[in-house]
């Protein structure tokens, strides 16, 4: 884009000229020809302005009025949240291909990397990095939207009422996807119910939703395909393995089988979701196997790997009460000694001392032999669970922990909330344990 289209997007003026190649907001994520959208929230983003031009900015979006390096430009406007929120809506305006929205509980970031993983064959797919699924998040992302794709996919994510409404005012999906609805973020809503009406306004407006079967009368689509046990798309049979699973899925009368080397129950719910936007697009499904096959998960979430001498879950970029059921249940499926190094599940309010009893509860009947927890809210798991176990809720005595404890012939689950930040964890045992 043009330097003077987007200072007319944005209403904003123009010092100078140029040609800008995408928006960053982080200016540790600049590129040559990025535009460095200077945001107030926690840290001023003026104040890495100069960074950002050092990094290869041609131009940044301002607030203030400042000098800039010779042949760099700027755009000041008064509010560059609301500027940045503007290139997105252009984009949306004009972006002619299909855009899919995809929430729930567990699984969002995985279902969107596999319908992006699965769809690239067939069309120009575009979709969000990361996990970026909050307003900003969707802000980046649309502004980086490359007109010329042909499926834009964006999850959605929320952890208060009215944020689901709010994301899809915004992207104005053809599609909606909910991929399954759970206990989380119940600290910011008053019961389940609440949940499942927010995840489903995802389907406001939509030409199609894609929705679990349970919530078949609940989708506002035009049309809706189900999911699960029951619905236009079935999983009829499921084996699990240490390593792999193995599953048959029935789509509207036709069977077919499936096997993916990520253990678990929610690369098959996930599966499902694809077959069913599969037959939307009109793709034949004996096309998918393979695609599902080769797949492998967003960092963080289950990844099993086989180090020296001993086998590492690493399910460790989040955590609710339904996800650290299934990390349990791919734990249990392991033939060696069995850890679980436990975080706490955030944001469950009033109900974060039931949750995190059943969690041991879960570990005991799971077989696993020895429990490391940490964190305030883990205590409830400590004291159900019966066998070896060590609780800490300071950080360093935690982390020395980790490094001297002996994880040799064992197979190690590390499961909790981002803010348990347990990819240092996870970083330790593999330094440990590397090949």
């Amino acid at each position: 884009m043009r330097a003077e289209e987007v200072a007319k997007i944005v209403k904003g003026r123009l010092r100078g000229r140029g040609k800008i190649e995408s928006f960053e907001f982080d200016s540790r994520n600049i590129k040559e020809g990025s535009l460095f959208v200077a945001l107030k929230g926690n840290r001023d983003g003026h104040q890495f302005i100069d960074d950002a031009f050092k990094r290869g900015a041609s131009e940044t979006l301002s607030e203030k009025v400042i000098e800039v390096p010779e042949g760099k430009f700027l755009i000041e406007v008064d509010s560059t949240f609301e500027a940045f929120k503007s290139i997105g809506k252009w984009k949306r305006e004009n972006f002619k291909g299909t855009t899919v929205a995809v929430t729930g509980s567990v699984g969002k970031t995985t279902t969107k990397e596999l319908l992006n993983h699965i769809f690239s064959k067939f069309f120009k797919t575009y979709r969000n990095i990361k996990s970026f699924n909050n307003i900003l998040g969707v802000t980046h992302t649309l502004s980086n939207l490359p007109l010329s794709a042909e499926v834009y996919i964006q999850e959605l994510g929320t952890n208060r009422k009215g944020e689901i409404p709010e994301l899809v005012g915004f992207i104005k999906p053809e599609i909606s996807i909910v991929t399954t609805i759970e206990k989380a973020h119940t600290e910011g809503f008053g019961n389940v119910d609440e949940i499942v009406e927010e995840k489903l306004a995802i389907t406001e407006g939509t030409s199609l939703s894609i929705v679990p079967f349970r919530f078949k009368n609940l989708s506002r689509g035009r049309e809706t395909i189900t999911f699960g046990r029951e619905g236009d798309i079935k999983l009829m049979e499921i084996n699990f393995f240490p390593d792999k699973t193995e599953f048959t899925v029935e789509s509207f009368g036709r069977r077919t089988q499936f096997l993916t080397g990520v253990p678990g129950y929610g690369i098959v719910n996930s599966t499902l979701i694809a077959v069913g936007l599969a037959e939307v697009f009109k793709i034949d499904i004996l096309e998918l196997p393979e695609l599902v096959r080769t797949f492998t998960p967003p960092e963080m979430r289950f990844h099993i790997e086989k180090l020296n001498g001993m086998i590492l879950i690493d399910d460790a970029y989040n955590a609710n009460p339904k996800s650290m059921e299934n990390a349990i249940k791919v734990l249990s499926l392991q033939e060696l000694p069995k850890v679980a190094i436990i975080g706490e599940m955030l944001e469950l309010g009033k109900e974060s001392k039931e949750e995190h009893e059943k969690v041991g509860e879960l570990l005991k009947l799971a077989g696993v032999e020895t429990l490391i927890a940490y964190g305030k809210e883990t205590e409830y798991t400590f004291k159900v669970f019966e066998g070896i176990k060590f609780h800490f809720t300071s950080r360093k005595e935690f982390i020395k922990f980790i490094n001297k404890f002996l994880f040799s012939g064992k197979a190690v689950l590390v499961k909790g909330s981002r803010g348990n930040r347990l990819e240092e964890v996870t970083k330790i045992i593999r330094q440990r344990y590397k090949n």
